[in-house]
Parts: C-alpha cells; structure tokens; sequence
C-alpha cells in the first residue's frame, strides 16, 4: 500500500510541476539598407524561465511578439 501511495505522488508531482511548452510569433521590420522595409518572422518555443527570457531578448530588441493558441 506504502508503494502505491509513492507512486502515485510520484505521478501527481511530474505532472503538477512540469511546464507547457508555450510558442510566439514575433515580427520586425528589417532596417538592413539591403533589405529595408522586409518583415522578418521568427517563430520562439520553450517553457518556463528559457521561453520568458527569449520573449525579453526579442522585446528589448523592438521585436513584436504574440503568443499563439
């Protein structure tokens, strides 16, 4: 019975702690003279902490990024 309760607490804490991965499409106007004015799209996945600090790095950069469904 003590093996059951384990592993189902075991079970529970995977799936309670683990992130969904999440993805954004963020877009910018290239300012390249070869290139002015192209729309450039880069599309950014991950989870938890590593996806929040891609999101900044692109915001910072004036990227415009929106979460997908």
């Amino acid at each position: 019975m003590n093996k059951l309760y384990t592993l189902t607490l075991c079970i529970f804490s995977v799936i309670a702690f683990s992130s969904c991965e999440k993805c954004s499409t963020c877009t910018t106007t290239s300012e390249d003279p070869e290139t002015f004015g192209t729309v450039i799209t880069d599309e950014v996945c991950g989870s938890g902490r590593d996806y929040d600090d891609q999101i900044e790095i692109y915001n910072t950069a004036n990227w415009d990024c929106v979460e997908n469904d």
